[in-house]
């Protein structure tokens, strides 16, 4: 096997990977900063990383913000060959690195970008859907907060709470506030009715390139935390209560943990140019945030096997065969269900 690399390995969602690999028979180094990790990187420094990393090394990047992150890590995979997956959670990150696809695939090394919930299980849900010839998909996230609210994540939250974010919409990227426009859907219990607010993805970016019919591509966030929603739709609209949730973000968190959800689920509407609409979903307790993880997990093992056909940029849909994630994540009580 391949030696895999987990840049961030000891933040919340690197150590999750770290952990599922080894739970797999893999034996992946902890990358970071910090003396405490198995393997000193720093993704943003090229000397760092040439020291580092090694040709046919498997690096999954799980470094946030990546809002903040340059293409350095994607630079340092082309010079020294090595393949790398990452978690991207942004969108100005992802179209960022498209531009790199031709140099990857001339190099014969692998780039898969925004391999998390987004957009490797919104692709894998389309694709177990049925839809063939998709106009729309509409995800929807109701987090685990009891275990998934951490500084990472809360970051993130808040580069979407009243700025401006990305959505396709008739066919075209368009701009709209975010946290503005809400949905709702209703869930099986424990959850119940949620009203998402509207969340920048990579969606927009990465779902039309494997299915070109996509008119519609946007993702609603709903924090199911007792009194969050209010407070983050003020932080949507006045500038002081955005700067108070920024500022008081780890208090926060330590608040969304005792008081938010045990159960989290992610659910997709995908509505098809004949009409059909499919609404899976995917709901787990304690083990949901095995979700964000499970592709990039999947996907560095079956490269670092030799298992892993595609180069190049991949595209979404070629990062996991949907019966496996589904199977996967059914091992952990991350059960999918089918909305009416």
């Amino acid at each position: 096997m391949r030696r895999i690399v987990v840049a961030g390995g000891l933040g919340f969602f690197g150590a999750t990977v770290v952990e599922r690999l080894r739970a797999e028979g893999a034996a992946p180094l902890a990358a970071a900063r910090r003396a405490a990790a198995d393997l000193r990187l720093d993704v943003e420094d090229p000397a760092s990383l040439r020291l580092a990393l090694r040709p046919a090394d498997v690096v999954v990047d799980a470094v946030g913000p990546f809002q903040d992150r340059t293409t350095a890590l994607a630079e340092a995979a082309l010079e020294i060959g090595f393949d790398l997956i990452d978690l991207a959670d942004s969108r100005a990150y992802v179209q960022r690195l498209l531009p790199l696809g031709p140099r990857f695939a001339a190099r014969g090394n692998r780039l898969l970008t925004a391999c998390s919930s987004v957009s490797a299980v919104s692709a894998a849900l389309v694709r177990h859907s049925g839809v063939r010839a998709p106009l729309r998909v509409t995800g929807f996230l109701a987090p685990a907060t009891q275990y998934a609210a951490n500084p990472g994540s809360g970051a993130s939250l808040l580069r979407s709470v009243g700025r401006p974010v990305q959505v396709l919409r008739d066919g075209r990227l368009t701009t709209r506030p975010g946290w503005r426009d809400t949905r709702a859907l209703t869930m099986p219990a424990p959850i119940g009715r949620m009203v998402g607010r509207l969340y920048e993805t990579a969606d927009p970016l990465t779902l039309p390139a494997v299915w070109p019919s996509l008119r519609t591509v946007d993702f609603y966030v709903d924090s199911r935390v007792f009194g969050l929603n209010p407070l983050l739709d003020l932080g949507a609209r006045l500038w002081p209560m955005h700067w108070l949730l920024t500022t008081f973000l780890r208090p926060g968190l330590a608040v969304a943990r005792r008081l938010g959800s045990e159960t989290g689920c992610l659910a997709y509407e995908i509505e098809g140019a004949d009409g059909q609409v499919a609404r899976p979903a995917l709901i787990g307790a304690r083990h949901g945030h095995y979700t964000p993880v499970a592709p990039a997990v999947l996907a560095a093992l079956a490269i670092a096997r030799g298992e892993f056909g595609p180069r190049g940029l991949v595209r979404a849909s070629e990062y996991v065969e949907p019966e496996r994630l589904i199977g996967y994540l059914d091992r952990y009580a991350v059960r999918l269900v089918t909305l009416a």
